[in-house]
């Protein structure tokens, strides 16, 4: 209620209270004007009032009118069906197309047809259906080997992927973030742009954090070879040194099926090597944790 309706409501109450005790429209008018001053109601509507008053009404607020309906039926239905043949559609060009005001239009998508905006989910990768199903069944064979061997399943992953890092990456805005006195001067920051110098970078983690970063050199491309090479000359000593438990308990190997790891001399070298790959779910959405 804003404050013009306050005084309103204050004024006829106002005169009620006069009416009742058995003056007239003048009287009324005259206690009103010595109550509020300049924003008593004039005459007229005090005589109106005293009239109401005296035919029995008791409420002082305003009577709600029917009025007539801001849209139609049939404006909401040819809305809703310009919606239905292109939802991209903007109420400018509803309103265009229908000749309605562009209040109506927004007032018949919200309130009429309870419609909103909203942008498409972005989705990594479009799946086929042999896809989904193999992720289902990588999904079921972990399931099922983790109520059997319980957390010491997920104690023995070690997942490796292959990452491009920057030589330089700027600083999110959040985190430039500064607890600061009420008015004390904000800093400044620039708009820089990420480098364009950039590094292939191989992480071996698991759930007790990194055990390898390896840099790959430059022009050279992560080939089976080079797969090979690295776990042979990289990632054993480093089991060795920072996860001895894996010398007596083989750690299984979590990493995507590209083509450099689903070579055969891959496979041959786990082997050998006394390693088992988990079975990867077909292009994975998150083997990475959150904090890379």
């Amino acid at each position: 209620m804003d404050e013009g309706m306050r005084w309103r409501i204050v004024n006829r109450l106002e005169v009620a209270c006069h009416k009742r005790r058995g003056r007239t429209a003048r009287q009324c008018h005259q206690g009103l004007q010595e109550a509020c001053g300049e924003s008593a109601l004039p005459y007229r509507t005090v005589a109106r009032w005293v009239k109401a008053f005296k035919e029995g009404r008791q409420n002082v607020a305003d009577i709600l009118r029917p009025g007539r309906p801001s849209a139609s039926d049939a404006d909401v239905q040819a809305v809703a069906a310009l919606m239905d043949s292109d939802c991209r559609q903007t109420i400018r060009q509803l309103a265009g197309q229908t000749g309605l005001a562009h209040t109506t239009v927004l007032h018949i998508l919200k309130e009429r047809l309870s419609m909103r905006k909203i942008a498409s989910r972005w989705v990594p990768h479009q799946l086929t259906e042999m896809q989904k199903w193999l992720r289902y069944d990588a999904a079921r064979t972990h399931l099922e080997r983790y109520e059997r061997e319980g957390d010491a399943f997920l104690r023995r992953i070690i997942t490796l992927d292959e990452t491009w890092a920057r030589s330089y990456q700027p600083e999110l805005k959040r985190q430039s973030n500064e607890c600061r006195h009420h008015g004390s001067p904000r800093r400044s920051k620039f708009r820089q742009n990420p480098s364009n110098v950039k590094i292939m970078v191989i992480l071996v983690y698991d759930c007790d954090g990194v055990i390898l970063t390896h840099t790959v050199p430059p022009q050279q491309t992560v080939t089976a070879q080079y797969y090979c090479s690295f776990l042979e000359h990289n990632l054993r000593p480093a089991l060795r040194k920072k996860r001895r438990h894996f010398l007596q308990n083989a750690p299984l190997i979590l990493h995507d099926n590209a083509r450099p790891h689903a070579a055969q001399a891959v496979t041959d070298l786990f082997q050998a090597m006394g390693l088992e790959s988990v079975l990867p779910s077909p292009i994975l959405p998150r083997s990475k944790p959150l904090w890379l």
